[in-house]
């Protein structure tokens, strides 16, 4: 009689633990940007030379999820360096947000669009370019308003009014949060205005190779959205130092063009528990909507890395009773967690040798 208890309680275990999963949820994988459609995540991470986008039923089985290629370009402007795209649905329609830059000469990386489908989800659309959100010059980035170089752009909303969010140059030429209204009819942009700079110490690191070179970063921006607040989440410091971080802006009201509309605090995710440079990040929901998770990189290099020793985390998000978000610290990659709630439990166990389509190409992803 016992051994049948003992086989009972150890079958419930195995039903509760059978969608647990454990970090990372995609290896390689940088800068990632998730969805969650239907009881399905959808993710597309940095691929370099190719946009691709990875899916699963359960948030473990992303790992070696079922990828399709959607976007690769010939055009020799914008062919390389395709960084951080980000899949955002807008007016019922599938748009990619991702940046480049090309082979020909003089060809710095501008933030652009591809359009989708209104389809059901953002994996099976076919993509098409749609434009570059670069402002017009005398409007743009560095000291003399005329830097088209821009990195990491994303899709921002406050109240009626859409926005374009990227990593762009200050008057000093270093890497900044820029903010920008966007016409979604059009898909122009207006002018670029700098809400944040690397101004604290967490923000600007030296590298491996130098004491004495100091590189000033912030990049990554993404938009956190709870009980009515906005929020915008980026990375600070060096993606080639175990000290990139992430901070948090929050949207205290006014103009969002103004920098005086935001207030900055961090960093509010950093390394720890054997995971370095713990940035670039993303938020999706659960299966039924109750709950946020944090996606982001990291690396077991503890001298940091840009390339292909990244890998994607998942952590949920938690709020006090201010509506303020914590976001932890990084789990140890053999933690085994909770899934995010609503996920389903697979009568079968999702297959580990799913396509993986094309392994990504990192090595030459932002410094390298």
């Amino acid at each position: 009689m016992l051994g049948i208890l003992e086989l009972i309680l150890v079958c419930g275990l195995c039903v509760s633990l059978s969608h647990a999963f454990e970090n990372p949820i995609r290896k390689p994988g940088a800068d990632p940007s998730m969805v969650t459609v239907n009881g399905t995540y959808y993710m597309t991470t940095t691929g370099g030379d190719h946009i691709a986008i990875t899916k699963s039923q359960t948030l473990g089985g992303l790992l070696k999820g079922e990828t399709r290629t959607v976007w690769t370009d010939t055009n020799p402007t914008r062919n390389t360096d395709m960084w951080a795209p980000e899949m955002h649905q807008i007016d019922n329609t599938w748009y990619m947000f991702y940046s480049s830059g090309g082979t020909s000469t003089n060809t710095s990386n501008r933030c652009r669009v591809l359009k989708g489908c209104s389809g059901p989800n953002p994996y099976d659309c076919n993509y098409i370019y749609l434009a570059e959100l670069t402002p017009p010059v005398g409007k743009q980035a560095g000291p003399n308003k005329d830097d088209p170089h821009a990195i990491d752009g994303t899709y921002l909303v406050i109240g009626k009014k859409r926005y374009s969010v990227v990593s762009a140059n200050d008057e000093n030429s270093e890497q900044s949060i820029s903010i920008t209204e966007l016409d979604t009819e059009k898909w122009t942009v207006s002018g670029w205005h700098i809400i944040s700079e690397p101004n604290q110490p967490w923000e600007r690191n030296t590298t491996n190779s130098a004491s004495s070179d100091v590189v000033a970063v912030n990049e990554g921006p993404h938009p956190l959205y709870h009980g009515g607040e906005v929020w915008l989440t980026y990375s600070g410091s060096f993606c080639g130092t175990p000290n990139y971080a992430l901070g948090l802006l929050h949207y205290i009201g006014g103009d969002p063009l103004s920098r005086s509309s935001w207030v900055k605090k961090g960093p509010v995710l950093s390394q720890a528990n054997g995971n370095y440079g713990t940035g670039h990040n993303c938020f999706f929901k659960s299966p039924d909507g109750t709950q946020i998770w944090n996606g982001f990189h990291a690396t077991a290099n503890p001298k940091g890395n840009c390339g292909n020793e990244r890998y994607v985390m998942a952590q949920i998000v938690e709020w006090d009773e201010g509506n303020t978000p914590s976001f932890g610290i990084p789990q140890p990659l053999s933690a085994v967690i909770q899934p995010p709630s609503g996920e389903r439990v697979l009568k079968h166990r999702e297959s580990m040798l799913g396509s993986s389509d094309r392994l990504p190409d990192l090595r030459r992803r932002k410094y390298i």
